[in-house]
């Protein structure tokens, strides 16, 4: 795994790749937000880059909804005694988001990025309570 964090890189690549991993909070090495404190690759931070046409910050609020899946696996582990930190993760990458995208929309183009993107707010209120009620 290669991990690259230099945000005042002359390389157009590293330094975008460095300012992606601030906004994700996964700056430090060995230190990451992932479970068992991973980092992200950079060629996956690529692939987020490229699946959102290169804007920061809808790359990172697809980086935090990669977090919530990932944490997902967490949620349903209960332990006797108080609350543990990896229960509430999911919801809380989950709810972050959330928050960007409300913010900075979603990518309206196909997922490889090849349509130009085009950043367009979504509203899956409606289908969020349709696939809520079922339960």
């Amino acid at each position: 795994m290669t991990f690259t964090y230099v945000p005042d890189s002359p390389d157009y690549t590293v330094y975008q790749r460095s300012l992606l991993r601030l906004l994700a909070g996964d700056a430090v090495a060995d230190d990451g937000p992932r479970p068992d404190r991973r980092n992200y690759a950079d060629n996956e931070l690529d692939i987020f880059l490229l699946l959102e046409n290169s804007d920061l910050n809808r790359a990172s609020a697809r980086i935090f909804e990669t977090l919530a899946g990932e944490w997902a696996r967490y949620a349903g582990s209960y332990r006797l005694g108080p609350e543990s930190e990896e229960m509430r993760q999911s919801a809380e990458f989950s709810q972050r988001a959330a928050a960007l995208r409300a913010y900075y929309g979603y990518t309206t183009s196909d997922e490889l990025g090849s349509d130009g993107g085009e950043s367009g707010f979504v509203d899956w209120t409606d289908t969020y309570r349709e696939w809520v009620g079922k339960f």
